[in-house]
């Protein structure tokens, strides 16, 4: 009678458990990202001046296999500012609406999205509203069920505005998390 060597045992226990991965596997992928969902949102970085901002975000996704499309929109305040031509230029409000397209692994969404911009910035004492466009992508990640923890990056270009005679297209990149509630 000959002895099993240590590699046939191993390959012997890889085959016999490899089912059970599948199915591990088959289970992990099967998790819905479909629906309504609600949160909140925090931003740093850079839109024609410095800052944070915090303010909460909603959408809609729908999955299809690995496929996971989806609308969201959000509004954020705080103050993004700077000094422009001897004024202090500050963005007091910032949102955006956007279309998001992802692929689904398990409970990771990796995503890229484009839509419009919206702030509400104030120079020099005039406020005004620039409107532009943005870009950008990240990552949710299903803590529960319900509850999804979001990092992403967004390239925002807001449109040329004559402010007080002064020619200013803010443009730059924000760093947000978010915390969502999926219904």
């Amino acid at each position: 009678m000959t002895i099993p060597n240590r590699r046939s045992l191993i390959l012997c226990f890889a085959l016999a458990s490899a089912p059970a991965q599948a199915a591990d596997l088959a289970t992990e992928s099967a998790f819905d990202w479909s629906g309504p969902w609600v949160g909140l949102l925090g931003s740093a970085g850079r839109i024609g001046g410095d800052g944070t901002l915090v303010g909460v975000a909603g959408g809609y996704d729908l999955q299809f296999d690995r496929l996971v499309i989806g609308i969201d929109g959000d509004v954020s305040g705080g103050g993004l500012d700077a000094r422009r031509a001897g004024a202090r230029y500050e963005i007091e409000a910032f949102g955006a609406i956007r279309a998001r397209i992802g692929y689904a692994f398990g409970r990771f969404v990796a995503y890229g999205a484009a839509g419009a911009a919206f702030a509400s910035a104030e120079f020099a004492g005039d406020d005004d509203m620039q409107i532009g466009w943005t870009v950008g992508g990240g990552l949710d990640f299903a803590l529960t069920e319900r509850v999804r923890l979001r990092a992403e990056y967004l390239y925002v270009d807001l449109d040329r505005q004559d402010l007080r005679g002064v020619s200013f297209g803010p443009s730059g990149s924000l760093g947000r998390i978010g915390l969502n509630y999926r219904f």
